[in-house]
């Protein structure tokens, strides 16, 4: 099984989460949660306070023992809208990491001595841990982190306490939740994501790889990750790598920019932005090698946006790879994507 490495983010609940082996997430960040998947590894940032300070600390690691699921029994707070539901009903359930328990958490600013030796890259600043509730990490990122937190903890530690939630009902998402009629459209930008990620062979087939991956072919999915692009964030970047001579190497990469409506041109500009920083961010990728998709609504009968659309990628086609498609609904409630030239 081939585990990756997330960062959860909330200053306010870590006590609460660890008691009850869960974190939980709000329906308009559902697909930040999405890409967490059972055996995956995931650390805690929090705040603690020490003396009179409140300073930063990073907890864990513990490994995710279920998948995605919805369960709204009050946890964390309840939600102002729905009396006796709770504020973050999208859950996964953890615990400690049973092969090696670390109970003391490390100082952020470990975490900031990394980026500042440029080993850090996902995270850009401060920021991203206030606006995000999960970050995904390289894989150099998460080994740097769970290799921090043993040195701190070099002997393991047991965890004997009984978590409260891993008790509760896991109740499956419907994540093909649509608004409209003759023209449907998803009710949120999050549920497309959240789609795509747990369906990662939508991403393969549109990145490519039609025929999907065999065993000497491996990929990294990133979403959700920050850039200073107008404030932005880069919705999916996929990397492939490919096995020679024993060696993992990276071949190509694609960026998604997705939309639940239909796909105004300036959105182009937008992509060429991500794909740059992705070739910034990511060791071993370089700009020539990114594919940029978007995705966005069917047009319907709107064929004058979608000229322009067709034509501003033409215009950057020499200098970057840009595909779009458009997601339609079938009559039995089936998610199609059609490329743009079809």
């Amino acid at each position: 099984m081939r585990r990756k490495f997330h960062l959860l983010n909330s200053p306010k609940y870590f006590s609460i989460s660890e008691d009850y082996g869960l974190f939980g997430v709000s329906e308009r960040n559902l697909n930040q949660l999405a890409n967490i998947w059972k055996g995956d590894i995931v650390f805690y940032y929090t705040v603690h306070r020490v003396g009179l300070r409140t300073s930063g600390f990073i907890h864990g690691p513990f490994e995710v023992i279920s998948e995605l699921f919805y369960n709204d029994k009050i946890v964390w707070a309840e939600d102002e809208r729905r009396s006796g539901k709770d504020k973050y009903p999208y859950r996964i359930k953890f615990e400690y990491l049973k092969e090696h328990t670390c109970r003391n958490p490390i100082p952020i600013q470990i975490f900031w001595d990394l980026k500042e030796e440029g080993k850090i890259k996902t995270v850009i600043d401060s920021s991203a841990l206030i606006d995000k509730a999960v970050i995904t990490l390289l894989d150099e990122e998460g080994i740097l982190l769970l290799q921090a937190l043993l040195q701190t903890n070099p002997k393991s530690e047991e965890y004997t306490k009984r978590y409260k939630g891993h008790n509760f009902s896991e109740e499956k998402i419907d994540l093909l939740k649509f608004s409209g009629n003759r023209v449907k459209e998803f009710v949120m930008e999050a549920y497309l994501e959240a789609y795509l990620l747990r369906n990662p062979e939508i991403i393969h087939n549109l990145s490519g790889f039609e025929n999907g991956l065999d065993e000497n072919y491996t990929y990294d999915i990133l979403n959700q990750v920050s850039t200073y692009i107008a404030g932005g964030a880069i919705d999916i970047a996929c990397l492939y790598k490919k096995k020679v001579l024993d060696m993992w190497l990276a071949i190509n990469a694609t960026v998604f920019e997705l939309k639940k409506g239909i796909i105004d041109p300036f959105f182009v500009d937008q992509l060429i932005g991500y794909i740059e920083w992705t070739g910034r961010l990511i060791p071993g990728v370089k700009h020539r090698m990114i594919k940029g998709i978007l995705i966005g609504r069917d047009f319907g009968n709107q064929t004058e946006m979608k000229n322009e659309l067709k034509k501003h990628i033409e215009d950057v086609k020499g200098l970057y790879s840009i595909s779009c498609y458009t997601y339609s609904v079938s009559r039995d409630n089936k998610l199609l994507f059609n490329s743009l030239e079809d």
